[in-house]
């Protein structure tokens, strides 16, 4: 089981070049892209693959802030947690010495 930080951590991590797909050099895709749906192929156009692509590498890109802005806050909420533990276990230690 992996922790929050390690499960946002893993999402920034750059993808395997086994795991990648070939991209096109020039960023043109001249066919027309077929994508099954409910057991039929539905043709897709190119232009609105390369839109669809955009949005998605646009997704992508806002996530992996979002995934950054979360793990600054994890890292801030850790590091306070282990200033309030210390400042009770200060506050226990005097308790102790007045009674």
């Amino acid at each position: 089981m992996f922790t929050q930080e390690e499960q946002y951590t893993e999402l920034l991590e750059p993808i395997h070049e086994s795991h990648q797909v070939p991209q096109n050099d020039n960023e043109v895709i001249s066919k027309v892209t077929g994508v099954e749906l409910g057991g039929e192929t539905v043709e897709q156009h190119p232009v609105n693959f390369e839109e669809t692509r955009a949005l998605y590498d646009s997704l992508y890109q806002n996530l992996a802030v979002e995934v950054k802005k979360v793990n600054s806050v994890n890292r801030k909420l850790k590091e306070t947690n282990a200033d309030l533990t210390t400042e009770l276990a200060r506050y226990k230690n005097q308790k102790r010495c007045f009674e």
